[in-house]
């Protein structure tokens, strides 16, 4: 969607779009901004999308990966990540079987 994109405007697009996932890059920020938006881009998702929700991916070099729980995500990819394996990751997530499934 292009950079500086607001957190309304990414769940309406993602709503519009049927999106199965949104991945969202956040290369520079002051202050620790880079969480903050996180946690405000979750709570928009959880709350336009309830369980329904996409799964939620955020990177950037100021990512600790095992912060996805405290931010309410569903992965977070850190400095070094290839697009290899953030592909990756997509296609195991997305494809595997609903819980409760049979």
């Amino acid at each position: 969607m292009g950079a500086q994109v607001g957190v309304a405007d990414l769940v309406a697009r993602a709503a519009a779009e049927h999106a199965d996932a949104v991945l969202v890059s956040q290369v520079v920020t002051q202050r620790d901004a880079h969480l903050t938006n996180t946690q405000e881009m979750s709570a928009a998702f959880h709350a336009g999308f309830g369980l329904q929700r996409p799964l939620l991916v955020v990177g950037g070099p100021r990512f600790d990966p095992s912060a996805a729980h405290d931010l309410g995500v569903d992965k977070i990819f850190g400095r070094g990540t290839t697009p290899g394996e953030v592909a990756s990751y997509l296609v195991h997530a997305l494809a595997a079987p609903s819980e409760g499934a049979a």
